[in-house]
């Protein structure tokens, strides 16, 4: 309890104390504040009292006669019928066909008898009387048999005969008969003909634009007139004193580096090195116009030391007549040359060290000041 009323008394020291030396009210805690002049400044601004406006007129259209020709009547196609051209002929025609005659031969016979076999002739074997006196007490030994031939049997039948064969003969066939008559035979056909009916047009006359309707347009300059009034009244500050303290970022208090080069034992800003300018410096003038700001430039150890400041003075009064150039007040710029006593290695004189290490030293370094 003790040591929380102590801390409470001695914010509340620290508070009035702080109130005593017109420090920032209610600071951030790590943010860094610079005490600014309050200026009165007067600007003079011009009034619009009458808008500018643009004032039309209309420019009619140009118009000219031209003759067009016009279809009034599309072209078509007629057919036309073109009958057949015939020819005569005359004509012999078979009206009765020729035929052919033929003579008949009748046929001849003669009676006769034709001998026909009745049963045709054969052999066999017959049987005959045992012979006499056969005293063979075998079967058979005393048999006789004969192979006996029996003639064909025949029998006479009265036949014809053909003496000649029936036939006939062809004879040469008779002329038919004719008759001539009168014809009428297509030499060219009958067609259909095609004809082509032209199209029919006439001449008219009509106006066309030649260049349309437009409208001109002129500004009406505007109606202004000036006048003065107080920008940044002191009466607005709540110290009293004329000042107030304004927060900035704690890097821009220390000196920062600004990444300009130069050709070799000059001090002519280049393109390059003007934009480097305005993207670090220059920006910051214009968005904060109650700072100023302290340009500082330093050489290598090369070179005198007397030949090195003075060309480290020009090179940082370069860049304040720069920045002067682009509308920034003198007043806000403080520069100083140092030449080569601030190195920030151990290349001085007589020290033999790479480029890169001398380039470390040839830097120009800027810091904001309050004004």
């Amino acid at each position: 309890m003790r040591i929380s009323t102590f801390f409470l008394l001695l914010a509340q020291f620290a508070g009035v104390a702080l109130s005593a030396q017109n420090y920032p009210e209610n600071p951030e805690p790590g943010a860094c504040y610079i005490r600014c002049p309050i200026e009165e400044i007067s600007e003079v601004e011009k009034v619009v009292t009458t808008p500018a406006y643009m004032q039309y007129k209309v420019v009619p259209a140009v118009y000219k006669t031209v003759e067009e020709r016009i279809l009034i009547k599309e072209a078509s196609k007629r057919f036309e019928y073109v009958p057949a051209v015939y020819r005569e002929v005359t004509d012999t025609l078979l009206v009765e066909e020729p035929f052919s005659t033929y003579t008949i031969t009748a046929v001849k016979t003669i009676d006769t008898f034709e001998t026909f076999e009745v049963e045709p002739a054969y052999s066999r074997f017959e049987t005959r009387p045992a012979i006499d006196g056969c005293t063979s007490p075998v079967p058979g030994d005393c048999d006789v048999i004969c192979y006996v031939s029996y003639p064909a049997i025949t029998k006479q039948i009265p036949v014809k005969k053909i003496v000649t064969l029936p036939g006939f003969e062809r004879q040469t066939p008779e002329n038919g008969r004719y008759r001539t008559i009168k014809r009428q035979v297509i030499e060219t056909p009958a067609t259909i003909r095609e004809v082509e009916i032209p199209a029919e047009y006439a001449t008219i006359q009509k106006r066309v634009i030649e260049k349309d309707a437009t409208v001109d347009s002129t500004l009406v300059t505007p109606v202004e007139r000036e006048e003065v009034f107080l920008a940044h009244d002191r009466r607005s500050s709540s110290t009293g004193d004329w000042y107030e303290w304004r927060k900035i970022e704690c890097s821009l208090l220390d000196f920062n580096l600004l990444p300009i080069y130069y050709a070799v034992n000059s001090d002519v800003l280049s393109p390059r090195a003007q934009s480097v300018i305005d993207e670090k410096l220059l920006s910051l003038l214009l968005k904060r116009p109650e700072i100023r700001v302290e340009i500082n430039s330093h050489t290598d150890s090369r070179a005198s030391e007397a030949f090195n400041l003075d060309l480290s003075k020009r090179r940082a009064k370069g860049v304040v007549d720069y920045l002067v150039s682009r509308g920034i007040k003198r007043s806000r710029l403080e520069y100083h040359g140092y030449g080569e006593s601030q190195l920030v290695n151990h290349c001085g004189n007589g020290v033999e060290c790479p480029d890169g290490q001398h380039a470390q030293n040839r830097r120009t370094e800027f810091r904001v000041l309050p004004r």
